[in-house]
């Protein structure tokens, strides 16, 4: 070659004479192929795909059968057995601005779940959805009722979990039994409707162990009241207490 890229003579190869993409590579795909390809990845090149998709309640009035629809609009547009990341906020957390991620699984028209994975906001934290059709039915599936993996457990809130106790659901609640009584027995309602089985209770009295306290001579929890007896004047202290227990309607 006489000349090239300015010089003459014997012209030898230098770097900078040619571009990837001037550079064939026999039995691949052309480089000019491949350059195309790769400046139609993700914005600058750092593998962030598309923006997380958002599910979100409209209103603290929004009912969860219309929440779930929401939910089956993005299914809809999901092949079988796939998953996405997705935002979601259910009415149940409503008005909790926080940075959540949760996962959207669709097995088929039978089965989904959408479940929250990981939140910077503690109130938003550890919750679960699942759709799903009964072994023995052949109506469609049906989208089962709200339930927490974490519940917030803020006085006097009912919360079913995702806890099972021989088959059923097990539902959490915090009570403020208010003062402890002064040597004798003190009964308060704890609100609980169609109340079934107590699976556990734990509790504090004066910011110590309610159970292991010498003062405490009983502890009784039925269908509506709980009872506390104690043995001296404790009447300083306050009793909370959180019940889980399962309901008659499961």
């Amino acid at each position: 070659m006489a000349s090239f890229n300015g010089r003459t003579g014997v012209v030898l190869p230098q770097s900078g004479d040619y571009n990837a993409t001037q550079i064939p590579v026999s039995g691949e795909p052309e480089a000019e192929t491949v350059a195309a390809a790769l400046s139609n990845k993700a914005p600058a090149g750092f593998g962030f795909g598309d923006a997380i998709q958002e599910i979100v309640t409209a209103s603290a009035e929004e009912s969860y059968e219309t929440y779930c629809a929401k939910v089956d609009a993005v299914l809809d547009a999901m092949p079988d057995k796939t998953a996405k990341l997705v935002r979601a906020y259910p009415p149940a957390v409503y008005g909790n601005a926080g940075t959540t991620i949760s996962l959207l699984y669709k097995s088929d028209a039978n089965y989904a779940v959408l479940s929250n994975i990981g939140s910077a906001d503690a109130g938003l934290c550890g919750w679960r959805m699942f759709k799903l059709r009964h072994p023995s039915s052949s109506s469609p599936a049906v989208w089962m009722p709200f339930e927490w993996e974490h519940p917030p457990m803020k006085l006097g809130a009912e919360y079913r979990t995702a806890e099972r106790y021989n088959g059923k659901p097990v539902y959490a609640k915090a009570i403020n039994f208010g003062q402890a009584p002064n040597a004798t027995y003190k009964d308060v309602s704890h609100g609980i409707e169609n109340f079934s089985q107590l699976v556990s209770y734990t509790g504090m009295m004066g910011g110590a162990n309610l159970i292991e306290a010498p003062a405490v001579e009983n502890i009784q929890i039925n269908a509506s009241n709980i009872r506390i007896t104690t043995n001296t004047d404790v009447s300083a202290n306050y009793v909370y207490l959180v019940l889980r227990y399962t309901k008659t309607t499961d």
